[in-house]
């Protein structure tokens, strides 16, 4: 009968009245997937397959479509809204498995996602879990650490948990220092170090850095020009303390403990910088003091072969041998001496050791003996300039003697300390930062108990021109303590909290699913599938990864719907109802007819 036939196309008629007028309600549903009512024609047969003269018996609505493309994103004010392009569902659960407060360490067991959604607004609840309006937590995959770098662990899936509590402080661990130092500039005319003193040095630079604890300590470092061409001395204090490294770490072992000076304003041992003839940073530490001890040696030696040469020229003016020829002689070979010998004690004043008190003891030894040696040139000298006969030539002799016997003294104490430097630096890896062991802060301030520091001074993109002193770069890695200020996510799900003391803290990534089948997924209501046989199991993954979308914080996915399509759709399922409701009006009348005959 022609009544069935048509009152299947009423039934497919309200079914795509009924899609269409659900669309137009979702219009401003965040997440909401347009769906479209699908038909199939409806034959009768038989054993014999269907007749070539069948009509027909009507339509069927053969499935309820979700159409899974992207809607538009809109901008919002909340960091907790997450917009989705592309690929993939944001992973939710209606239970989760939260850490024990009184036993807030203990392992604990993961999620299991109960379902799926587009729609990503969320807020807090009272316990700081991220959860949609419905109240079902968004899952994230744990994070291995505190850093992206630790990465996360995919597949294991904890509520998403915004710690709401201070941020705790960091200890300083590294020192990045990228400075511009004028290759022109002069040695200081004080040649002993000084803080206190600004004649004694050349430029300084401060950085605040933190304990375990939070609190603050300025770290000063002074850079003195040696005599040594290309070689500068840079001087470390913390709290106006000075420091001296342990020595440089070496991995696995960790860098030796640094020493705190007894009084305030007393400095360690410096740390020498030698750079190469284009100005580029070379050494730092060990290396570079070897570069300075070379150089030390070398004047040593030539002070030892003009002394020499001195001291034979005076003794001809000497024991009736004077004449005013060799007089002359005599007093140019001692001012070559005396000059020679002070280029020994200027080179020695710039030894340093940071390698224990061995090698600082042949430091300190080295430093001695060519000032010793100077004195004597420089007396020497004096003596020469005086001789006018045989006896005052003897006088000047005894001098170039005594002179000539310090040179070799000194010559001997550099060449001892070299000796050890060289070792050390045969052994060493070039470097352009320096190491400081275990700082015990107690030293420096007895009020606090804290754990020691320890840190490193990298110096990497320091250079040496001809332009004034600056610094390009300066930071450090510590922390005070502070509170929480927002919540970052970025477009590949990393959540990161916030704090007001600069730093920041992963807290997850945001876990999503995808599926061999988006339109086999059970609609749940509320915007959210659930997996069926038909959908396939979830595979899950990060944003970005493996053809998963994006995500965008700040931003929600709007509904999918086109109103004015859907009016039009409507118009159209109107008339199709309207069309199959005449078909049974004119069903009716030749019904009736047929009766009245």
């Amino acid at each position: 009968m022609s009544f069935a036939t048509a009152l299947s196309g009423l039934q497919a008629a309200s079914t795509n009245l009924q899609v269409t007028g659900n669309n137009i309600a979702n219009s401003q549903t965040v997440g909401f997937k347009e769906s479209r009512a699908e038909f199939a024609d409806v034959y009768a047969s038989s054993i014999g397959g269907v007749s070539k003269t069948q009509p027909g018996s009507g339509v069927k609505v053969t499935e309820v479509a979700q159409q899974f493309k992207d809607g538009t994103i809109d901008p919002t004010s909340n960091s907790l809204d997450l917009a989705l392009s592309g690929n993939g569902f944001f992973v939710l659960a209606d239970d989760v498995n939260l850490p024990d407060p009184a036993n807030p360490t203990a392992p604990v067991d993961p999620s299991v996602p109960t379902s799926y959604t587009r729609n990503g607004a969320f807020k807090l609840d009272s316990s700081g879990n991220v959860v949609n309006s419905q109240g079902k937590y968004l899952l994230a995959f744990a994070a291995n650490g505190t850093t992206v770098a630790e990465g996360f662990s995919v597949g294991v899936f904890r509520p998403l948990t915004i710690d709401t509590s201070q941020g705790l402080p960091n200890s300083t661990e590294n020192i990045n220092l990228a400075l511009t130092i004028n290759g022109g500039a002069t040695a200081p005319t004080t040649t002993v170090f000084d803080p206190t003193n600004a004649l004694s040095y050349n430029n300084t630079t401060s950085i605040t850095t933190y304990d375990s604890q939070g609190n603050a300590h300025i770290a000063s470092t002074y850079y003195v020009k040696t005599p040594v061409a290309n070689v500068w001395d840079a001087y470390l204090f913390l709290d106006d303390y000075g420091i001296t490294t342990g020595g440089q770490a070496v991995p696995p072992a960790a860098a030796g403990a640094s020493t705190v000076s007894a009084t305030v304003n007393t400095p360690g041992l410096p740390i020498p910088m030698s750079f190469t003839s284009s100005g580029l940073l070379s050494e730092v530490g060990t290396r570079a003091a070897a570069v300075i001890s070379a150089a030390t040696v070398t004047a040593g030696t030539t002070a030892v072969t003009d002394t020499t040469a001195a001291s034979a020229a005076a003794a001809a003016t000497a024991g009736g041998l004077y004449t005013a020829a060799l007089a002359a002689t005599a007093l140019t070979q001692a001012q070559t001496a005396s000059a020679s010998a002070a280029t020994l004690a200027a080179d020695a004043a710039a030894v340093n050791s940071t390698l224990g008190a061995a090698a600082a003891a042949l430091a300190a030894t080295a430093k001695t003996a060519a000032a010793t040696a100077a004195t004597s040139a420089a007396a020497y000298a004096t003596s020469a300039a005086l001789v006018v006969d045989g006896g005052t030539g003897t006088t000047a002799a005894a001098l170039a003697v005594i002179a000539a016997a310090d040179a070799v003294t000194a010559k001997a104490a550099v060449v001892a300390y070299n000796t050890a430097v060289a070792a050390a630096a045969a052994g060493a890896t070039q470097a352009t930062k320096v190491d400081f062991g275990s700082i015990d802060l107690s030293l420096i301030n007895p009020n606090i108990s804290v754990d020691p520091m320890a840190f490193d001074i990298d110096f990497a993109k320091t250079a040496q021109t001809t332009a004034t002193f600056s610094v390009n770069n300066s930071s450090q890695d510590g922390l005070p303590a502070g509170n929480l200020t927002g919540i970052d996510v970025d477009d590949a799900g990393v959540v990161f909290a916030r704090y007001s003391n600069g730093g920041s803290k992963t807290l997850g990534q945001v876990a999503l699913a995808r599926f061999q089948s988006n339109q086999s997924l059970a609609k749940l209501g509320d915007t959210s599938w659930a997996k069926t046989s038909s959908s396939g199991a979830p595979i899950y993954g990060a944003a970005g990864d493996n053809n998963f979308g994006t995500i965008q914080s700040s931003a929600l996915e709007s509904s999918t719907v086109d109103l004015s399509a859907q009016l039009v759709k409507l118009i159209i399922a109107q008339q199709a109802y309207q069309a199959n409701s005449q078909t049974i009006t004119t069903e009716k009348t030749l019904v009736e007819t047929i009766l009245r005959a």
